[in-house]
């Protein structure tokens, strides 16, 4: 029997790994995938690539405040609700699978949804949590509220429901009413089939000691705090340098403030890379730095940092912390950059200890990476194909 999935999401195929890596597992299961994403400049409506069906809707994914966000959202909800009933009357998907944010994108599987497809709805962050901190809003605010209930009852409309976050989230979701059968946490660690560091040259840079930040270039994902760290660096380590992945509309105001501060010449602003060799970046840096201003969930930088077995610093965020143990990465209160550059120094003048973490980082690494965590993925599709089957059966007994 054919097993017809789609995907959707607001982003881009295949520039998002944690995207590429759910749809190629599936792809390499037996499943045909359809995927509905935006359509950047230069690439075509539909194409085919590593097994993947992907039709791509007009439209460019910016952050530019709420107004934007409103209508970007807006737009892709109605786009690909169309679009999945297009879909859904020539395709009949068996499951179909909802990628957040929005977490209200799930309510564009209506139509599928009474055709028969299980939808899955696949929470990679806590939008609630991401909207107030974005805003500098008070949970009790009318907002907050709203999104709070928006989240609980998409959880609640989906068949099932995959969190990235670990057991903390999972536990917000069941003190709102999700049933804790329905939820099946799913690590967004990084797809290690898709690299081979035996391949690669990961010997640490002689000539610097070298810090790493991976991340969307955006305020809440605190870059700014490790540049401001790098002055009470210099003193004792001249040779240091920073390299900063990924691009976003942050960058040029933390470009202003590398200049403002006479730093600017440490910094490596190297935008997107290739996946490989931004592997092969981390696994040569000498600490890899996640500093989260506010707690919207797990880095997935850090396992990044521990498959490399590149040491780590962090921002104390209770996600973070109930996920890896402080023998595993260094911790530093949100925004101090006097406190960052402190457990950096710690690191700096005691390669044992670098070694100790990154060590205990990549044996926990190894217990959850995608070689078996994709089998928890497998399992909720698995589950939701024998839902639909059994629904069929007993619809046919009771005709």
């Amino acid at each position: 029997m054919k097993k017809r999935v789609c995907i959707v999401k607001l982003g881009y195929y295949p520039w998002q790994p944690p995207l590429k890596r759910d749809a190629e597992t599936l792809v390499s299961h037996g499943y045909q995938v359809d995927l509905l994403c935006l359509r950047n400049k230069g690439e075509k409506a539909r194409e085919t690539i590593g097994g993947v069906n992907v039709y791509r809707l007009p439209g460019e994914h910016y952050r530019k405040g709420v107004l934007r966000y409103v209508f970007e959202y807006s737009y892709f909800f109605i786009a690909a609700s169309l679009a999945l009933s297009w879909l859904s009357l020539k395709e009949r998907y068996d499951v179909i699978e909802v990628d957040t944010m929005p977490d209200f994108l799930v309510f564009a599987t209506l139509f599928p949804r009474l055709l028969g497809a299980r939808v899955i709805l696949y929470m990679f962050e806590n939008m609630p949590q991401l909207f107030a901190s974005t805003y500098q809003i008070s949970d009790g605010h009318i907002s907050a509220k709203l999104m709070r209930l928006v989240e609980k009852e998409s959880a609640r409309y989906a068949h099932h429901v995959i969190v990235a976050d670990g057991i903390p989230y999972k536990r917000v979701l069941e003190s709102r009413g999700v049933p804790s059968e329905k939820i099946t946490i799913v690590l967004n660690v990084p797809n290690s089939l898709s690299f081979n560091l035996d391949s690669f040259d990961t010997t640490k840079d002689g000539n610097h000691f070298r810090l790493i930040v991976t991340t969307t270039l955006t305020e809440r994902y605190g870059v700014q705090t490790v540049i401001k760290a790098i002055p009470f660096l210099l003193s004792i380590i001249p040779e240091l340098q920073v390299d900063v992945t990924g691009t976003g509309e942050y960058q040029p105001e933390l470009e202003r403030l590398a200049r403002d501060i006479g730093v600017k010449e440490y910094v490596n602003f190297t935008g997107v890379i290739p996946y490989e060799e931004l592997i092969l970046k981390i696994a040569q840096a000498h600490v890899g730095i996640a500093p989260m201003l506010y707690d919207i969930g797990v880095s997935t930088k850090l396992f990044g940092y521990a498959a490399t077995r590149t040491a780590s610093v962090a921002s104390a965020l209770p996600s973070l912390t109930a996920t890896f143990s402080d023998d595993c990465v260094l911790y530093y209160p949100p925004g101090d950059e006097r406190a960052l550059a402190n457990r950096i120094l710690e690191l700096y003048h005691s390669p044992q200890k670098r070694a100790s973490l990154a060590a205990r980082a990549n044996e926990f690494y190894r217990n959850c990476q995608w070689e078996i965590m994709k089998y928890e993925y497998l399992k909720v599709y698995e589950e939701c194909m024998a839902s639909k089957l059994s629904s069929r059966q007993k619809k046919g007994v009771a005709k």
